[in-house]
């Protein structure tokens, strides 16, 4: 009976150890190179319906880029989007109605909506781009109301519902645009970069750290940890960061802005390429980009954001969203007056992306 009881046992301890736990992320058995896009769009009446998001997959395909598989996610003029593979769950933020509404992926890359949202009447007058920290499991939104700039953080993100407040509001004395987390400067020091809009031609980093510390709900006047000026800069707003590379990407509006005019077709935008980022942003002080896209024959009228696919032994480049309804796509190296290497014309406005790009069990 002891020798039964015993195997049982041993039987009990090996299967539990193998079974999966149920939020366990699911890794891929493959690369994944998928981009998510928002559109700023708001519809005219209540029978027009608009494939808000889409998903581009896989994006990383060498000379075209594949057709959009797009979903109603509800939002009206949708802004930042992201997915988190750990949750399971992407997250797409409404302007109009400060919404934060969930949306799911399938294995093959298409979106399913959801009823579940919640929403910030009272401190997210303007929300902008959204990003998920999946360390400390929170959600940082970008607000750009003139008045009351900040960088909104809510805790628990994935059970939220209904109305609710930041845990922490961080107020800015500028325009906040970007949002990139994936920078380390050392085991300690992880640090959350913004893109200021406007004439402030600035990044900004805070300590993630120093964030998690801090014990106010509202903190006035957040001042950044590091700052870098970006040179020859108008107006910058998306941003994107490499930890396998130690690249920043960087867009930049022209003078002659689709918003200003919706019928400008000046080809004045550029993307900023700073190598060896990790030390420049440590150094402060104003920054000469490495290289510089930028010229008639690229194409950039308003790129408005920006995304890098990194995968060793893939193909890799760098994506543009221009409100010009362009997808465009250059090398990784590119520099100057250079085509893309391929574009595609999109239905509506493009306002943020996400690129979720991993490789094999990441």
């Amino acid at each position: 009976m002891n020798r039964i009881f015993a195997l049982n046992l041993i039987i009990l301890c090996l299967w539990t150890s193998c079974k999966r736990v149920d939020d366990e992320p699911i890794y891929p058995a493959t690369p994944i190179s998928r981009l998510y896009i928002s559109f700023s769009d708001i519809a005219n009446s209540d029978t027009q319906v608009y494939q808000n998001a889409v998903v581009i997959d896989p994006a990383d395909s060498a000379g075209y880029i594949p057709a959009p598989v797009g979903a109603n996610t509800e939002p009206q003029q949708g802004m930042g989007i992201f997915y988190s593979p750990d949750l399971k769950q992407g997250f797409q933020v409404s302007r109009r109605d400060t919404s934060i509404r969930y949306f799911s992926v399938s294995d093959v890359g298409n979106i399913s909506t959801s009823t579940r949202s919640f929403k910030d009447v009272f401190y997210l007058y303007s929300p902008r781009a959204i990003r998920y920290d999946n360390k400390s499991d929170q959600l940082f939104i970008t607000n750009d109301h003139p008045d009351s700039a900040s960088l909104n953080i809510y805790y628990n993100p994935s059970r939220l519902v209904g109305q609710q407040s930041p845990r922490k509001r961080l107020k800015l004395a500028n325009l906040p645009w970007g949002i990139s987390t994936n920078m380390t400067l050392n085991t300690s020091d992880s640090l959350l970069l913004l893109s200021m809009q406007g004439n402030t031609k600035e990044i900004w980093g805070f300590a993630l750290k120093d964030i998690a510390s801090i014990q106010d709900t509202f903190i006035n006047n957040a001042k950044p940890n590091y700052t870098i000026t970006i040179a020859g800069a108008n107006d910058i707003r998306g941003i994107t960061y490499s930890p396998r590379l130690d690249i920043l990407v960087l867009s930049d509006l022209g003078p002659a802005k689709l918003t200003d005019n919706p019928s400008n077709n000046s080809v004045d935008g550029k993307i900023y390429v700073i190598e060896n980022a990790k030390q420049a942003i440590m150094a402060g002080g104003t920054i000469t980009p490495t290289r510089i896209i930028t010229g008639a024959a690229t194409g950039l009228v308003d790129p408005i954001d920006v995304a890098i696919t990194d995968l060793p032994n893939r193909n890799q480049f760098i994506y543009v969203i221009d409100r010009a309804r362009r997808l465009i796509r250059f090398a990784l190296d590119a520099n100057g007056n250079i085509e893309p290497e391929t574009s595609r014309a999109l239905s509506l406005t493009p306002e943020f992306m996400y690129l979720d790009s991993r490789g094999p069990n990441e």
